[in-house]
């Protein structure tokens, strides 16, 4: 079913149309809506949430309730992953295209260049958010990165302790950052942001995944030409098939599997 989910949460101040995909509320803007959204928020002081749906966190909303709920709280669910968007065109309610972290590094970062806005990245492996940051300044002079951490915090039950979580923020928010990038995987980013974007001052956070290592590799993760084809699993499994093969194999047939029975048995979504 479609929704606008306009004001489904009392903070919710962005409203825009969605697409249902297998319970998971894909938003469907682009581009320039996207980087409107921020700058009020930004100028408004507003809070704007931000997180990306790929197939793989699809298909385990599925199954995990919880993990559904948090990513259905934020106030955008940006389509990261072909796979996202070939089922909203599947379900009659296709999304402009595209829209993960990669794909928006000129505007996650040359838009607070331009606004004279700071960012601050927090996550990933020790050293990996400073080599990031470190790229970031050389492609986008001007750029202030208010500062980095990174996010290798979490128990052996894979949770954030309450003690280390609450001096995270008061770090964060020590640096007055505008635009804040979360990079602890899923569903630890997501929950992060769920708890505590109330005592979070940056109006702009976005969770990031492994994000910050593509950033402190080069500019263009992915080559023109797999970007053109569409076959950016196809380039991540070559680089990584131990960590990945059964992610884009298995899982990625079982999800498209989901997609197309759903759409047999529900047809189309209603327009909104």
């Amino acid at each position: 079913m479609d929704r606008r989910w306009p004001h489904d949460r009392p903070h919710d101040r962005w409203p825009h149309d969605t697409v249902d995909v297998l319970g998971v509320r894909v938003s469907r803007i682009d581009v320039a809506q996207l980087r409107s959204f921020v700058a009020a928020a930004v100028k408004e002081r507003a809070k704007l949430t931000i997180t990306f749906a790929n197939p793989d966190y699809v298909r385990k909303a599925q199954r995990d309730h919880a993990l559904r709920d948090l990513m259905n709280g934020f106030d955008l669910n940006l389509p990261d992953g072909w796979g996202v968007v070939l089922a909203a065109k599947v379900f009659g309610r296709p999304v402009p295209g595209r829209m993960a972290n990669d794909d928006l590094t000129d505007d996650l970062f040359g838009q607070p260049a331009e606004e004279g806005w700071r960012v601050f990245l927090f996550g990933n492996a020790p050293g990996v958010a400073e080599q990031a940051a470190e790229n970031v300044r050389k492609w986008y002079p001007g750029l202030a990165v208010a500062g980095t951490l990174h996010g290798h915090w979490a128990d052996e039950d894979g949770r954030l302790p309450a003690k280390t979580a609450e001096r995270l923020v008061a770090e964060i928010n020590d640096a007055s950052p505008d635009v804040l990038h979360v990079g602890l995987g899923t569903p630890l980013q997501q929950r992060f942001v769920s708890e505590y974007r109330d005592r979070l001052t940056a109006p702009v956070i976005l969770t990031c995944g492994a994000y910050f290592e593509h950033l402190a590799e080069r500019r263009d993760y992915y080559p023109a030409w797999v970007l053109k084809l569409r076959v950016g699993f196809l380039y991540r499994l070559a680089r990584e098939p131990r960590r990945l093969w059964r992610r884009y194999t298995i899982e990625l047939g079982s999800y498209l599997a989901r997609v197309l029975l759903h759409r047999v048995r529900h047809g189309k979504n209603p327009a909104a």
